[in-house]
């Protein structure tokens, strides 16, 4: 059966758009996304990731992974390869909270600074007993906020690192001073990223 000239001008005809579904918007992905919710009060313009007792010596360290798209999500708090991160009083107990927003899966453990910036794999124990997230390795986590603590007994330049190979040297860690005569923690935000939290 032939098809008439007349019936294929009509198919040519009808508009594209009636045929090719119109692809949705995309929603705008906002700094802190779903984690934000482990963040003391604080709004998302200026964050607050740590709370402090000086008399009790405890602070406790908010850290999210993927923040924001910076080094293409490989980020805690919005920042990235050490160049920002938290002070904190050598014998100071810390308390973390962590959570991912990414679906990647992502982890958090305190190795040493030089470590984290050379070594592809970091392994699964941490520099300091209890510093890590469960199995960082090879675990992670997409969905739910992990929480660990320890307490520091020797100052230095550490790393909050992700502990997934190739993650950390790729430039996913923070850095993480322990100092003998600091008076307070601080979260120390880099130059280039203090517009973002002002």
């Amino acid at each position: 059966m032939k098809t008439s000239t007349l019936s294929l001008l009509t198919l040519a005809l009808i508009p594209l758009s009636s045929a090719i579904a119109e692809p949705e918007a995309k929603k705008e992905e906002k700094p802190g996304g779903r984690c934000c919710t482990v963040l003391p009060k604080g709004e998302i313009k200026n964050p607050v990731f740590l709370k402090q007792d000086a008399a009790k010596k405890e602070v406790e360290v908010f850290i999210i992974a993927t923040f924001d798209k910076s080094n293409y999500g490989m980020n805690f708090n919005g920042v990235s390869k050490s160049e920002g991160g938290y002070e904190i009083p050598l014998g100071w107990k810390v308390k973390v909270t962590f959570c991912n927003n990414s679906d990647v899966p992502h982890s958090v453990m305190v190795v040493e600074a030089d470590v984290a910036e050379r070594k592809i794999n970091l392994g699964d124990t941490p520099y300091f007993d209890g510093a890590t997230t469960p199995k960082p390795n090879t675990l992670g986590t997409t969905s739910k906020i992990e929480k660990f603590e320890f307490t520091p007994d020797e100052a230095g330049d550490f790393s909050f690192a992700c502990g997934f190979p190739t993650h950390s040297a790729n430039g996913h860690r923070i850095f993480l001073k322990i100092k003998k005569d600091l008076e307070k923690a601080a979260f120390i935000v880099p130059e280039k990223k203090k517009e973002d939290v002002k």
